[in-house]
């Protein structure tokens, strides 16, 4: 789920997709992305990992934040006016210029053409997506678009509009209410959040709401977990959310143990898990104050486990007691 795909040939789709939809509204932690076709430009039904998350539109709610983004075809204008400021090297990139932020998707083709464009205000209150023919079906003068609620195009809009937007941020962990407790598994790849959900999981008083990305939101005081459509191998992915008690950092070991951290350590490894645009200096520093209040109002511990469901049941037991 979390690797760039470039939009499959659809050159023999059928003509019975193309009914679709004349909007789409994805909502994530309490972010609206609201995208418009038309009568002529029609939208597909995303995958299945993100049914939870759509809404037909920003009034059902719950909508804090809504970006409205016109979907419409061909290319972005005046690209000359651009400057490069980020390229991952492989799937996207973002330019620039004085009034607006353009994202692209690369697609393995030889003219380079983009699969889809974004243009966005730099407020990222309104936006269009451009789509290349990769991404539509035609039927007479009706077009239907596939991938506009796809991977990375989502989730790069929802880190770049929680940052400008609001105090959220996306972690690369599992997180969930286990023993009536917020508990977020923070880890990159291999360190096991798939593990320990799936193990906690068999228990009666767990409910995850990812197993691979989280959205952390503030609410005054108060900081929230929210589920995303990006599931990890465990294939969770729940439109809910749950207040935040405290932070894990995840590692496979010999034994189970839980061990306290310094806030300095606990931003030290939080900080590479968290989804931050450095390249654009406003966000980077709100992403950064987040952190630090994450650690220095939260606990942050280190955990290592074994794949053993009753020495994890019994430390996190203990752990909820004294929470």
């Amino acid at each position: 789920m979390n690797d760039a795909s470039t939009p499959r040939d659809r050159t023999h789709a059928r003509a019975r997709e193309l009914p679709g939809a004349t909007a789409l509204c994805l909502s994530i932690a309490g972010l609206c992305l609201h995208y418009r076709g038309g009568e002529r430009i029609r939208l597909a039904t995303p995958e299945k990992c993100y049914s939870t998350f759509l809404r037909a539109s920003p009034a059902e709610g719950p909508c804090i934040d809504t970006v409205e983004m016109e979907v419409v075809e061909g290319e972005v204008p005046r690209p000359d006016l651009l400057t490069m400021v980020f390229d991952d090297g492989e799937a996207w990139s973002v330019s620039s210029d004085e009034r607006r932020h353009v994202f692209r998707m690369k697609v393995a083709r030889d003219d380079q053409t983009p699969a889809w464009s974004i243009t966005i205000d730099r407020g990222f209150n309104h936006g269009r997506i451009y789509c290349s023919e990769e991404m539509i079906t035609r039927s007479g003068k009706s077009s239907l678009v596939h991938d506009i609620i796809h991977y990375p195009l989502d989730q790069i809009l929802t880190v770049h509009v929680g940052l400008a937007r609001s105090a959220s941020m996306m972690v690369r962990a599992a997180g969930g209410s286990i023993a009536g407790q917020g508990l977020l598994f923070a880890g990159s790849a291999g360190t096991g959040k798939s593990t320990i959900t799936r193990l906690l999981g068999k228990t009666r008083n767990a409910r995850f709401l990812s197993d691979d990305r989280i959205v952390l939101r503030r609410f005054g005081s108060k900081l929230s977990m929210f589920g995303t459509p990006w599931p990890g191998d465990a294939d969770i992915a729940v439109n809910e959310s749950v207040p935040l008690k405290a932070l894990c950092f995840l590692r496979h070991g010999n034994t189970t143990e839980l061990t306290q951290l310094a806030e300095k350590e606990a931003r030290e490894r939080l900080l590479p898990l968290a989804s931050v645009p450095w390249y654009q200096p406003e966000l980077a520093k709100r992403a950064n104050e987040l952190c630090d209040y994450l650690v220095s109002h939260y606990p942050a511990f280190d955990l290592s486990f074994r794949p053993d469901v009753d020495e994890l049941t019994s430390l996190i037991d203990d752990f909820s007691r004294a929470a």
